[in-house]
């Protein structure tokens, strides 16, 4: 009887004290509003907005006390990457377009600055029989802009390797992607949404800046709290700071959702952790990871790189896109660490803090990815909800950033630490 009651006391106290430390999610909504400033240039490489965003995730650590494992909180490394620091600008008919809302510039395109009255259009009319399809498979289109229709099969691109142009219309949003980034072809691509062709085009003007950077200097940066009773085993709770940046000069992209909200909530674990009443069993590291949208790179060089052996971690706990979650959350490895799983879960059950806690199996879209890989036990947690969809535009800004169960999905991650 006194050991139940013990328990029950125990319980009530956690459930009392990670409430009241996060019920309103100050801290988290004033490190998105920062990380998401235009100082910060969209967490990227041009104006060296990610090494900015590094510095604030630094000065925080510091503030609340959190250990370096080193003397510096930064893991600095090289990478190579294709920037779009100057102009980038697209006019049809001689009227500008917009950038992100009119059109998309791929991210390994080269300098480039071309006027052309030369226009071949591929779509299910132009190469409707076997005949127009020879013609164009035998064609020279180095002078000429190729417009594709994404309404169509189009031939295979080996052909369309020789246009310094190529505008590839788009029927659904824009969104931008870095991925392919770490190297400048000679080809540029555009999506241009179909709203924005007119109906004939007479003339195509295009001015591109770029700038590859061979040797890129970033870092991760990663501290830690020991654990009272197994100092030399690990929980590690990690988040990718940066984001796509700019396109050009003019056109940023914040990253409220993704993933200024994962790192606001790991900020806000650290402070969390930072309270000696917090410390649990094992150390918790936080890591938070550079070079995330442009290949997983920052996550794959701790891998390789790590500051303390990747054996020596319990369990991993990787927070991308968290700023929703009225359906709840979904768990990536769910599905096949189902033991932790079954614990996450329960613990939702038992405080009914989010709607659902639903499986996925291995993805490699996130930082996890290679912790898993070399056979660390990891999750990727994301919430889900259609309360706000923005996703790699730039209008996913702070002041349109719910939060929506921003507090239950804290004290969730918080229980399943201290449960390990």
């Amino acid at each position: 009887m006194i050991l139940k009651k013990t328990i029950l006391l125990t319980a009530i106290f956690f459930l009392l004290t990670v409430h009241a430390y996060s019920q309103h999610p100050e801290y988290a909504r004033s490190m998105i509003d920062t990380l998401t400033m235009p100082d910060f240039y969209g967490r990227g490489y041009v104006n060296a907005g990610e090494k900015k965003a590094a510095d604030f995730i630094a000065g925080q650590l510091k503030k609340l006390n959190v250990k370096p494992f080193q003397d510096s909180y930064f893991q600095p490394f090289t990478l190579s990457i294709n920037t779009l620091p100057g102009d980038v600008d697209l006019k049809i008919n001689g009227k500008p377009l917009s950038p992100a809302t009119d059109f998309l510039v791929s991210p390994d395109a080269p300098s480039a600055e071309m006027m052309c009255t030369h226009v071949t259009l591929l779509n299910e009319k132009t190469l409707k029989t076997d005949r127009n399809i020879k013609k164009f498979k035998s064609g020279n289109y180095s002078n000429r802009v190729l417009v594709i229709d994404t309404g169509f099969k189009k031939p295979d691109e080996p052909e369309l390797s020789n246009a310094p142009l190529i505008l590839k219309i788009n029927d659904k949003n824009l969104s931008w992607r870095v991925s392919h980034a770490q190297q400048q072809k000679n080809q540029v691509r555009v999506d241009i949404k179909r709203e924005a062709m007119p109906q004939k085009i007479k003339k195509i003007e295009l001015k591109i800046d770029a700038r590859l950077e061979e040797n890129y200097p970033t870092q991760n940066v990663v501290a830690y709290m020991p654990g009272k009773v197994y100092p030399d085993t690990f929980v590690v709770v990690g988040a990718h700071y940066d984001h796509l940046g700019m396109m050009g000069n003019k056109t940023c992209f914040p990253g409220a959702n993704d993933n200024a909200s994962g790192t606001a909530m790991v900020l806000d674990l650290a402070r969390y952790f930072s309270d000696t009443a917090h410390m649990g069993k094992y150390s918790i590291a936080f890591i938070f990871f550079t070079a995330e949208e442009a290949g997983l790179l920052g996550s794959e060089y701790y891998t390789e790189h790590p500051l303390f052996p990747l054996k020596n971690i319990k369990f991993m706990l990787n927070l991308d896109m968290v700023g929703t979650g009225s359906d709840g959350i979904k768990v990536v490895n769910g599905s096949i660490l189902t033991k932790e799983f079954e614990l996450l879960k329960s613990i939702n059950e038992q405080y009914n803090y989010l709607k659902t806690v639903s499986a996925r199996g291995e993805a490699a879209n996130s930082d996890h990815y290679f912790f898993y890989k070399n056979g660390v036990k990891s999750f990727f947690i994301y919430t889900l909800g259609d309360e706000y969809k923005e996703y790699h535009t730039t209008t996913d800004k702070a002041a349109g950033l719910p939060l929506t169960k921003y507090p239950e999905l804290f004290k969730l991650v918080v229980g399943f630490i201290q449960s390990l």
